[in-house]
């Protein structure tokens, strides 16, 4: 035994000698400390399945991240331990003298275990922890909201200030609610915060904030799924509540935790965690009525029914109008809450409100104004995805120092502002972020009231000039416009930020933006150098600046500015042959434009061209209204390699059926010209014969014809059926132009037989289709 165990005499005298004391308890791997005498073990992280015994002098102990599955039996536990950390162990069930007899305990920890409820708990389990201050059974799963009465019950007569119930309801579970039964005993404690975070709590019973103690300061309700209830109503019962984080409402939870509170979802499953189906008292299980009448004497004992009244005054001020709060709230967090909807015009009761914070929801439209929040001075509504802000939302929050309106849409809202309208009743506002708000363009009086900005931050917009007045914004230290598409400022710009630093000094933020290196911005760029050099403007991480001289050039870091400098100036002093080069360039570009036009629409060209020259040389029209006064039936557009076939079309149609055809070897007018020749044959001639061959595609002036013809058909005959295609002889596929492909497509035509059977039904054929008379 003396080997194992240090004696109380050898402990005494390490205690006087030295502050490390070498054992503290039965388990030599602990670590002992002392601290004004009083002696701390440390045990944590040494993977202890039981816990060891401890010496009666020891004052703090730490069991915490160990391997225990049970409490530690209270014999091995000194009686005036004032410190007891058992937190991140495997522990599952409570004993019901675990703490008895610790009247010295004031911190408690036991969060993240494996607790449970059983059904054999006493109601006096925490009853002997008179002196505790805080406890925090956090991050139990499968422990539920039934341990409240229990834990509560014990705590009536205890010094508690503060209580951590974080997840201790199953994350994948059903919605749970607080019940008055729950926090009853909380009453006349002297509770200063609670903590019920990630508990899907979806509502409060009637009642059950009342039963809060008026001593509360501060409630996390945060990670839950709050819904709204005639609760709201009792807030301003917690007349001393000063924070409250009602955050992250409705939160989607990574699926893979259910893997590992596999138990917990599957009781939940089997409604094994019910609120308020049993409740349990000393050593025996009370039925929900029997608990009720202990309830109603509780109540009888403490003055009677006290929520009745308070519940009829707050719903009496809602009926008016005003949303209540508790009277000295000073902060509050309702940020990531799955808030849906436009605020509306609205009141709230009398209230000290310091720091708003709703950021991540979807609050898309301010209307307002808001109005009962005289002392609010920090507002965050950042990331609400809000793109119409009224112009006078804000017109009753003119305490406000801080305004937080990032990753918004507001820059719809504010490029009409051009009064100044938005932020008009902001006299006092210090600071205020328009980050990440589509912003393109301002009004140059739209922060005009803003006399006490300090710093004002637009960066991550799309910001090309500075165009809002610099002037007004007096008191202006810091101006943020990094990752806009700044190129330069202009010299209005620049002079008022000149005056603006003659009277306080100025930080200006434009990193990340494109900024211009060529003779334009030459100037700008001087100006930057000779403000960085002089202290005057102080650019925040100069050296981290960047410019181009264009947009496909590579940047060069600002440490190398005044080199770039010095070459731009010698460039731009003779700079006439950039110009010269410029303006060719752009001759040229036309001039290749011009060119492609003309290709694209020869045809049309020509053909304009030629029946404009045809009349101005004095050629009329020979048709009239009626279509027999033209002078040909057909004009035959044809290959000079196939007139063997044209002869014997001239015998099957004109010598055999009287019709006149006007070929080109035998009627075109000598001494003009081809062009003029083939487009008065067009013209007069009441249709278009294509002898569709080899040698036809061949021939540059037959495909003339061919789109003499299409012209002709569009312009001068409103899209009447002008051409007839026959096929003289076959012709491959993939020598066919395109545009006579399309012809072929769009068209019947005809195919020469080249039979002596097939050859009369084919002139037959083509005579009716060029005649109007039935003489074939």
């Amino acid at each position: 035994m003396g080997q194992k165990f240090c004696t109380v005499a050898v402990l005494s005298v390490l205690m006087q000698i030295r502050g490390n004391v070498d054992c503290c308890s039965s388990e030599l791997k602990c670590r002992c400390y002392n601290f004004s005498n009083d002696i701390h073990a440390d045990c944590s992280d040494l993977g202890l399945k039981l816990s060891p015994y401890f010496w009666t002098n020891v004052t703090r102990i730490n069991l915490s991240h160990n391997r225990l599955i049970q409490l530690p039996n209270r014999k091995k536990l000194p009686d005036n331990v004032t410190y007891l950390d058992l937190s991140h162990n495997s522990i599952r069930t409570f004993r019901n003298f675990s703490f008895k007899g610790l009247w010295q305990l004031s911190v408690l920890k036991l969060n993240s275990n494996r607790f449970r409820m059983t059904e054999n708990l006493s109601l006096n389990v925490f009853a002997d922890l008179i002196n505790i201050k805080k406890i925090d059974l956090s991050e139990n799963t499968e422990l539920t909201f039934r341990i409240l009465p229990i834990l509560t019950y014990g705590l009536q007569n205890s010094t508690i200030f503060s209580l951590y119930l974080n997840k201790i309801h199953c994350t994948f579970g059903l919605g749970t609610e607080i019940r008055k039964d729950d926090v009853r005993y909380l009453k006349h404690t002297n509770l200063t915060e609670i903590h019920l975070s990630s508990n899907r709590i979806e509502l409060m019973e009637k009642g059950a904030i009342h039963l809060f103690p008026k001593t509360i300061k501060r409630i996390s309700i945060a990670d839950n799924r709050l819904t709204f209830g005639t609760y709201v109503f009792e807030l301003e019962t917690l007349k001393n509540l000063e924070w409250i984080n009602a955050s992250i409402q409705y939160l989607s939870h990574n699926p893979n935790e259910i893997i590992h509170n596999k138990t917990c979802v599957e009781n939940e499953n089997k409604n094994e965690y019910l609120i308020n189906t049993q409740y349990y008292s000393t050593g025996r299980i009370h039925k929900a009525g029997e608990w009720r009448k202990l309830f109603m004497a509780y109540e009888n004992r403490n003055g009677g029914n006290f929520t009745r009244s308070y519940l009829q005054k707050s719903l009496q001020n809602s009926t008016n109008g005003s949303f209540p709060l508790p009277p000295n709230i000073k902060k509050v967090f309702y940020n990531e809450s799955g808030l849906r909807y436009e605020i509306p015009t609205m009141s709230l009761s009398e209230n000290n409100v310091e720091e708003l914070y709703v950021q991540n929801n979807i609050l898309y439209s301010w209307k307002g104004p808001v109005e009962g929040m005289k002392r609010l001075r920090i507002l965050n509504l950042s990331n609400n995805f809000c793109s119409a802000v009224s112009k006078s939302f804000f017109q009753y929050l003119g305490n406000l120092s801080e305004l937080y309106l990032n990753n918004n849409l507001l820059g719809f809202s504010l490029s009409p502002d051009t009064e100044g309208q938005i932020f008009a009743s902001l006299t006092n506002l210090t600071r205020l972020e328009l980050r990440a708000n589509r912003i393109s363009n301002l009004p140059y009086q739209v922060f005009k009231e803003l006399r006490s900005i300090m710093e004002l931050d637009l960066a991550d917009n799309t910001l090309t000039t500075l165009d809002f007045s610099i002037s007004t914004l007096k008191n202006l230290q810091f101006l943020d416009l990094s990752e806009n598409q700044i190129q330069f400022l202009t010299d209005t710009n620049m002079k008022e930020i000149d005056r603006q630093t003659d009277k306080v000094s100025l930080t200006l933020n434009l990193l990340r933006n494109p900024i211009l290196c060529n003779c334009k911005t030459l100037q700008f760029l001087k100006w930057m150098v000779k403000g960085h050099e002089t202290k005057k403007v102080n650019f925040k991480s100069f050296e981290n600046y960047s410019c181009t001289t264009s947009s496909r050039s590579e940047p060069f870091m600002f440490s190398k500015i005044k080199e770039n400098i010095e070459k731009l100036e010698k460039e731009c002093n003779s700079y006439m042959y950039l110009i010269i080069s410029v303006s060719f360039i752009i001759l040229l570009f036309f001039f290749i434009l011009l060119l492609g036009l003309v290709y694209r629409y020869r045809w049309k060209i020509r053909y304009f061209y030629y029946m404009t020259k045809s009349r101005y040389h004095g050629y009329k029209s020979v048709r009239s209204d009626s279509q027999s006064d033209f002078k040909y039936d057909a004009f035959v557009s044809y290959a000079d390699e196939d007139l063997p076939f044209i002869q014997k079309m001239i015998i099957e149609l004109e010598k055999n059926n009287g019709m006149r055809l006007c070929i080109h070897h035998r009627d075109f007018v000598p001494g003009y010209d081809i062009s003029e020749n083939i487009i008065t044959a067009v013209n007069k001639s009441r249709k278009t014969v294509i002898i569709l061959s080899p040698n036809f595609i061949k021939s540059s002036w037959c495909m003339y014809e061919l789109h003499i013809a299409k012209m002709e058909e569009i312009y001068s005959r409103d899209n009447e059926d002008v051409l007839f295609l026959i096929f003289y002889e076959a012709v491959p596929v993939d020598k066919i132009p395109l545009s006579v492909m399309d012809l072929i497509n769009q068209r019947s035509y005809v195919e020469f037989p080249n039979d002596e059977y097939g050859d009369p039904v084919f002139w037959r054929r083509i005579c009716k289709t060029l005649s109007d008379e039935v003489l074939c």
